[in-house]
């Protein structure tokens, strides 16, 4: 396959700006495959499976294991009996003269369509699968995406809600050799053990599962290198987007991805602290997923408008503290984009772009208001918490000079950017005044705003946080240089513009600019949130 002309520059340009994902893969778990029958499957049979598996020592981890094969396979028959629209309650079925009363459960906010059975989700995406061993079949519960939900749902991305589940079924004979079996879905985040003939047994989760079929759904993926070229094409997938329903009885930790990016670059990250105990059952994670080739003021514009309809979401949920103290993760430019939910711009991003503040510019007071959203902003008071990972504060010497010339000018940026994204006489260029010279100028992309020179950068660096704001640092020291070396750095962004001064806490890994996937880096993100949860 020929590369084209620009294809090859970008490469130049972007990859060294880029977040890496990693691609180390394990091979597939060999086990074996389960078919869950027809729509006239022997629903009666597997419960007597069930029941029979049940009587064992589960103790023992071979009878776990008949047990749970045994669950796995009733659970199947159940789906196929009720044509794949499961209810909660009880449900008399009659199969060759054996009726069965079934009666199933599962928490209250869980909706699905299928369950996927952990067993046949492969090992593929992730560097680890994180399960634990104990009773009851571990599947992935999958509420399907569509468009009437999506109304409904402005967080379900096209893969839809997914969330980890755990079947067990107890099961009791009735008159006439009938059986009564009482099916339970439980969330293992935040159930441990549960009761099996009266005997306390912990359950089993796999807790991977739900990353590894996520990641294998084609609808959900978004090219980190095309929505950097032609940003126009990717901005219907803008957003905040979240794997399960908003809970309000969890704090949000919005995870924002950099440069050439997209939310798995936070997949293995993710994956680690989706298994830690107290984080699975105290927060949530987000993931804001936008182009990275339009400027960081856009983004961070509709970033904020998000959020804004979380916080509201989940206070008409019922939600208290957690919905007031969000947390924000930045990797990269994710960083920048994050860092201006926070800060107060005043007026200086008025004159970053146009050179005055708005009163004294030629402008009708319906484009003042439409560009207010971009350039006039006060901190989310609902943001207590931001770490940031190799976030280029000052800029990066790799985004100027011809490179970062060459690389600006590969990046296609919609015409909507002045049109529709700021609403400014429905897309059509002002005739004469300042925005007519910034249009023909050209709006900077997201590269030109990593430029150390940029006027955004200089602008960024020197607007306040947010008081009370408890801010992070995770760096990458790719070399293992003394901080005060001036070459000291992460491949693209050096120590001295990841540094800020007067946080709480810094930690330098002896890593590249895809730091935040370093052990040291995910341990300290995990120590970080699990402060920030302690007040929960």
């Amino acid at each position: 396959m020929k590369l084209g002309p620009r294809l090859i520059l970008c490469l130049l340009v972007a990859l060294p700006l880029s977040s890496c994902v990693s691609h180390q893969k394990q091979s597939s778990v060999s086990r074996r495959s389960f078919a869950f029958g027809n729509k006239q499957g022997d629903l009666y049979r597997s419960l007597a499976e069930v029941r029979d598996a049940s009587r064992l020592d589960l103790a023992l981890a071979s009878n776990q294991a008949e047990y749970n094969e045994a669950v796995e396979m009733a659970v199947g028959a159940w789906m196929e009996a009720c044509d794949h629209k499961p209810q909660r309650g009880s449900r008399i079925i009659s199969k060759d003269g054996h009726v069965v009363n079934i009666h199933a459960n599962w928490p209250q906010n869980l909706e699905f369509d299928e369950l996927i059975s952990a067993r046949e989700v492969k090992s593929r995406a992730l560097k680890r699968r994180i399960a634990k061993s104990g009773v009851g079949a571990p599947f992935v519960a999958w509420w399907k995406y569509s468009d009437t939900r999506a109304e409904q749902e402005p967080f379900m991305a096209a893969g839809g809600y997914l969330s980890p589940v755990t079947a067990t079924i107890s099961v009791s004979v009735t008159k006439g050799n009938g059986l009564h079996a009482v099916l339970t879905l439980h969330d293992p985040r935040t159930v441990e053990s549960v009761l099996i003939n009266g005997k306390s047994t912990p359950l089993a989760e796999d807790i991977s599962a739900v990353g590894e079929f996520l990641l294998s759904r084609k609808e959900i993926r978004m090219s980190g290198l095309g929505a950097l070229l032609s940003s126009e094409n990717h901005l219907d997938k803008m957003g905040l987007i979240a794997l399960e329903r908003p809970n309000p009885d969890r704090v949000p930790v919005v995870f924002v991805h950099g440069l050439m990016s997209k939310p798995a670059t936070w997949q293995n990250v993710v994956n680690e602290l989706w298994s830690d105990p107290k984080l699975q059952s105290s927060s949530q994670f987000f993931f804001f997923r936008y182009p990275t080739g339009v400027p960081v003021i856009y983004s961070a514009a509709k970033l904020r408008q998000k959020l804004s309809l979380l916080h509201d979401t989940m206070k008409k949920q019922g939600a208290g503290w957690n919905a007031d103290h969000m947390a924000l993760v930045g990797h990269s430019m994710g960083g920048l984009v994050s860092k201006s939910q926070v800060q107060d711009s005043g007026d200086r991003l008025w004159v970053n772009v146009f050179g005055s503040t708005p009163d004294r510019l030629n402008m009708s007071a319906e484009q003042r208001e439409a560009l207010r959203a971009y350039l006039e902003y006060k901190p989310n008071p609902y943001i207590s918490r931001v770490i940031f990972v190799a976030t280029p504060h000052r800029g990066s010497a790799l985004a100027e000079g011809r490179l970062g010339a060459f690389g600006s000018k590969l990046v296609g940026l919609p015409g909507s950017i002045m049109g529709d994204a700021l609403n400014i006489v429905q897309g059509r260029a002002p005739e004469h005044g300042p925005l007519r010279e910034l249009m023909a100028k050209g709006v900077p992309t997201s590269i030109d705003n990593l430029s150390p020179k940029s006027q955004f950068v200089k602008t960024s660096i020197s607007l306040p946080l947010r008081p009370g704001l408890h801010v992070h640092s995770i760096i990458g020291n790719k070399k293992q240089k003394p901080l005060n070396d001036p070459s000291c750095s992460d491949g693209f962004v050096p120590y001295t513009s990841a540094h800020l001064d007067n946080v709480e806490s810094e930690l330098i890994v002896p890593f590249g600019h895809s730091a935040h996937e370093h052990p040291q880096a995910v341990d300290e993100i995990r120590r970080i949130l699990h402060e920030h949860v302690s007040n929960f």
